[in-house]
């Protein structure tokens, strides 16, 4: 599904140009893009980063939280069952 959100110029920012994102296209700042250019002079920009870590998907979790509900697995002892031989 394709929506048109505008049309937009390019500006200079320092020595590169910038073209504006609007918020309803709902990028996050920090959000990576691979960009590709078409034989045509068509600029296509396509989001490359889904790792969580980084796209502020895990921002707000509680981690000490869930350490609380499911365990810490470095502080388990399985397979170190102390069974006296």
């Amino acid at each position: 599904m394709e929506k048109k959100l505008g049309s937009f110029s390019v500006r200079k920012v320092g020595n590169s140009t910038a073209l504006t994102v609007p918020s309803k296209a709902r990028v996050k700042p920090g959000q990576r893009f691979e960009l590709i250019q078409k034989d045509n002079s068509t600029l296509i920009y396509k989001a490359i980063d889904s790792n969580p870590w980084f796209n502020g998907e895990y921002d707000n979790i509680d981690f000490k939280k869930e350490i609380e509900k499911v365990g810490n697995p470095d502080t388990m002892q399985v397979g170190k069952e102390n069974i006296p031989w």
